[in-house]
């Protein structure tokens, strides 16, 4: 009797909300792309060690599923850029198949290449519900850092709600953060950080919290030459707690702009 009361109460507890977005596994810094250049970046990874049940009726388990993220975008301004996100995905026995669009504006505080830098990065999209459970749904995502040019302090907390559904408006939390080491060599090696926490009116316990930690290598502006048009970020990450249903998951984000 024990185990079903057990799991009928857990039911009744609030669910975690998708605020990691795992079609962009990425820690955004205050950087855009300057008036009329234009920029791709191209966002792959693989869900090598997952869950195999899926968290709500018709989602696709994320075990074993490839993701791809084309995201083209334009500078308008010094301190505004706008993007989209094309998405698509494969998984077993399922095969390839379009998993949604999003639309997105970043605004930053211009600022040097070193200190205190700021932005947010505004999203809406719709994606299938084999995806995620509501279709419609929105982001914001401050962006706060620090470098000297060396050394990077980066977060990203992220609130974000569905524009559909039974908690749509219902704004959860999600935070991101970055730390890395500019070797002066040409990469960066670092640490990204990702949490669901879930909504904001009624946080899920620490132990029922996803966190999931990735080990992660740059591309970086060299000691004495200027950083090309070039971007990669290769990354390796793996869940921190139980709840995290991804277990080992690998990613790597091409661009360049032009």
């Amino acid at each position: 009797m024990i185990r079903p009361v057990a799991a009928a109460l857990l039911a009744l507890l609030p669910a975690a909300a998708l605020a990691f977005d795992r079609f962009e596994i990425q820690v955004y810094e205050a950087e855009v792309n300057d008036p009329g250049q234009m920029g791709l970046e191209t966002h792959l990874n693989f869900t090598a060690r997952g869950d195999r049940q899926p968290a709500y009726p018709g989602e696709i388990p994320p075990d074993r599923a490839f993701r791809l993220t084309l995201e083209p975008a334009v500078g308008v301004t010094p301190w505004l850029e706008l993007g989209a996100y094309l998405l698509a995905m494969t998984a077993p026995g399922e095969g390839a198949r379009y998993a949604g669009a999003k639309l997105r504006a970043k605004l930053v505080v211009p600022h040097g290449e070193r200190g205190f830098f700021y932005g947010l990065n505004v999203e809406v999209g719709r994606v299938p519900h084999a995806v995620e459970e509501e279709g419609w749904a929105n982001e914001f995502r401050p962006i706060v850092g620090w470098t000297d040019g060396t050394w990077l302090v980066d977060l990203n907390p992220i609130f974000g709600y569905a524009l559909s559904g039974p908690d749509r408006f219902r704004v959860d939390l999600g935070p991101a953060a970055k730390v890395s080491w500019n070797t002066q060599r040409g990469v960066a090696l670092g640490l990204e950080w990702y949490a669901e926490m879930g909504f904001v009116d009624a946080l899920l316990a620490p132990a029922r919290q996803p966190h999931w930690l990735f080990a992660v290598v740059d591309l970086a502006e060299a000691a004495g030459r200027e950083k090309g048009p070039w971007e990669l970020n290769l990354a390796v990450g793996a869940g921190l707690t139980a709840a995290a249903d991804q277990q080992l998951l690998v990613k790597a984000i091409v661009g360049r702009s032009f």
